[in-house]
């Protein structure tokens, strides 16, 4: 009767050939065509990531300069919590060098300017309640005022000058 052997026909071996040949050039037509559609995918990412990139860097750099405009701002929108009924007034033609008392750098007489106190006559009448607020206000380091004896220091240069 019938032989139902595949193998037994004369070109089975040239069918499965050309059957392993057709799936090769399949294979490789999918797998280069996904390829591509993955290429186009994260080309688009990297452009879209490099615009992200671009824009960072045209926002400007805040520079040291406008942190300390920001905290003179901030430090004269409290100077009217100071009593200077008590500890008198002075504007800055007044000016005394307060980088003279030992304590006080550039920055701390910016800022000691910044809530309106500019002589040493100013610093020599503050009391335990004006040096506690003074310190609070200019953001300096709890007890440093005491303890670089401002006050002391201011009398003694009012009193030279």
């Amino acid at each position: 009767m019938f032989e139902l052997n595949p193998l037994n026909l004369p070109d089975a071996q040239l069918h499965h050939l050309i059957m392993a040949v057709v799936t090769l050039v399949l294979g490789f037509i999918i797998g280069y065509s996904s390829r591509q559609r993955l290429i186009r995918q994260l080309e688009g990412d990297l452009a879209s990531t490099q615009r992200e990139v671009d824009d960072c860097l045209r926002v400007p750099v805040v520079t040291a300069v406008n942190e300390e405009d920001i905290v003179l701002n901030r430090i004269r929108n409290r100077a009217n919590e100071i009593q200077f009924s008590r500890i008198g007034y002075a504007v800055a033609s007044d000016a005394d060098d307060l980088k003279d008392i030992v304590g006080i750098g550039p920055f701390l007489e910016k800022k000691l300017h910044a809530v309106g106190i500019y002589t040493f006559r100013q610093i020599a009448s503050f009391t335990k309640e004006d040096i506690d607020l003074v310190n609070d206000i200019i953001e300096f380091f709890p007890g440093r005022i005491e303890r670089d004896n401002w006050v002391g220091q201011a009398a003694e240069l009012a009193r030279k000058k």
